[in-house]
């Protein structure tokens, strides 16, 4: 998405007076108050491999280790009205910047920008019911996250659309409906055709979107008995639907020769439908900035490829019933003043659509990473990073004919510097020293010769930073 004429406003906002978080002096004489704030969360990175090319992720796995992560900025701009009679509204705009950025690809104007909140939230319309907030709008709709791997596991969703949410206590309740369209032929598909007198016009054929619709009730307890430990209960569910529609097969669409009219050569796409099914059990307050959370989420229909999946494997009909996952997932966090611990890891089973269970497209991955973190000073960390992660598909590779299961271990040493001692403490500058070891079948994913093939070793160093603050969604 091109977006460079918007850069400049953003940070004319941000430069503004009363761009700190804090009430705008010039909204004294208005009918209500006005806070604004800037925000942000990023990471910027550069890899190295021991001949100075870039260092290569040698992941595996759908979710793997996130020191291969990519450089990604969100700059995030909210505006809070609030008027004396409780009612609130709460204006949010994220602006995020994708990888490359322009010092690495030199594309100066051409960046990849996209607006990932573009939202309105509000709260204090039923005075009888101060916790009830509604908002609309586009958004990332999220639940808590496994850091180490950066990915949350039971809830996460991107859509237009809606919802309500209703904090009472320790209760939380959210209901959303939104949907969301991927440029593709699974859901849309545009072809020219002649315009009336001369020239052509677009013919759109195919527009379907997802609806997503989504349940979640949770319970938080501060302490359980005289105990300091809270603990959190959640329960969760989606439902997605795709409506029924028609295209020209994309094979089709790629010969040199014009299809007009299209009768007669469409293909039907039946409607689908799917479900996620999850909860989330944690516990929190056993130490500084602790928590232990396990998830489970069994997904079954279109739901199980995801909510921007496009099915493969379908059955005879197209559709993608009886396709299904199942998922495990844990998230540690403990520190003390002088050490820190993190564990994250997850396994997930897979299956497609099709009656065939013993081909590549059904399978069973997982990982598991723990990294030590020593606090030798107020703003130096030494850490110690480990993981295993393995891919194990059900079916016999098809250039080899046997069974490969890629497995890859990595250790990283890790040089921080940081805020103050703490997991959490940002902004950060790391460098990393990573020695990751793919077996025999991880390295036959790639073609021969493919620059990304890993060796049997391979040595990488980084070196980033990472920051976060004043920021709704992390």
């Amino acid at each position: 998405m091109k977006v460079p004429g918007l850069v400049p406003l953003f940070f004319a906002v941000l430069l503004a007076p009363d761009a700190s978080c804090a009430s705008g002096a010039d909204a004294q004489a208005a009918p209500w108050s006005l806070d604004s704030c800037f925000g942000s969360y990023g990471r910027a990175q550069v890899s190295f491999d021991v001949l100075g090319n870039k260092g290569k992720s040698t992941n595996v796995v759908a979710h793997g280790p996130r020191i291969f992560e990519p450089s990604y900025a969100e700059l995030e701009f909210a505006q809070v009205f609030s008027k004396d009679t409780g009612f609130d509204a709460k204006v949010l705009v994220t602006l995020a910047l994708f990888d490359p950025v322009a010092h690495y690809s030199g594309l100066f104007g051409d960046q990849g920008w996209a607006v990932r909140n573009l939202y309105v939230e509000t709260g204090g319309f039923i005075p009888a019911l101060p916790g009830l907030r509604a908002w609309a709008g586009s958004r990332m709709y999220r639940g808590d996250d496994i850091y180490l791997l950066d990915w949350w596991p039971l809830d996460s969703l991107n859509t237009i659309g809606g919802g309500l949410i209703l904090g009472h206590g320790g209760l939380d309740l959210r209901l959303h409906v939104g949907v969301n369209r991927l440029d593709d032929d699974y859901q849309f598909q545009e072809i020219q055709v002649p315009r009336t007198g001369f020239g052509s016009t677009g013919m759109v054929l195919l527009d379907r979107q997802r609806i997503i619709a989504s349940l979640r009730a949770g319970y938080t307890m501060e302490g359980i008995g005289q105990s300091p430990v809270g603990l959190k209960l959640i329960l969760y569910g989606e439902y997605h639907g795709l409506p029924a529609g028609q295209r020209i097969p994309p094979d089709l669409l790629d010969t040199d020769t014009p299809i007009y009219p299209p009768e007669g050569i469409m293909e039907e796409l039946p409607a689908d439908r799917g479900f996620v099914l999850g909860a989330q059990v944690g516990l929190f307050g056993f130490g500084e900035a602790s928590h232990l959370n396990l998830f489970f989420r069994f997904s079954r229909g279109v739901a199980a490829y995801g909510e921007a999946g496009v099915p493969f494997g379908t059955t005879g009909a197209g559709t993608a019933e009886g396709a299904q996952e199942v998922l495990g997932a844990l998230s540690l966090g403990w520190q003390s003043r002088w050490v820190g611990l993190l564990v994250g890891g997850y396994l997930r089973r897979f299956n497609d659509a099709d009656v065939n269970r013993y081909d590549t497209d059904d399978f069973t991955e997982g990982a598991i990473v723990g990294r030590l973190l020593v606090f030798a000073t107020d703003h130096f960390q030494q850490g110690l990073e480990l993981s295993y992660q393995q891919h194990f598909p059900f079916g016999l590779d098809e250039r080899t004919d046997t069974h490969l299961v890629p497995g890859v271990f990595q250790l990283t040493v890790m040089e921080i510097l940081g805020l103050g001692r703490g997991l959490w403490d940002r902004p950060q500058i790391r460098l990393y020293y990573t020695l990751s070891v793919p077996n025999h079948a991880a390295r036959m994913l790639y073609p021969q010769g493919d620059r990304r093939n890993p060796g049997a070793v391979e040595h990488l160093f980084y070196l980033g930073a990472e920051w976060w603050f004043n920021s709704s969604t992390y």
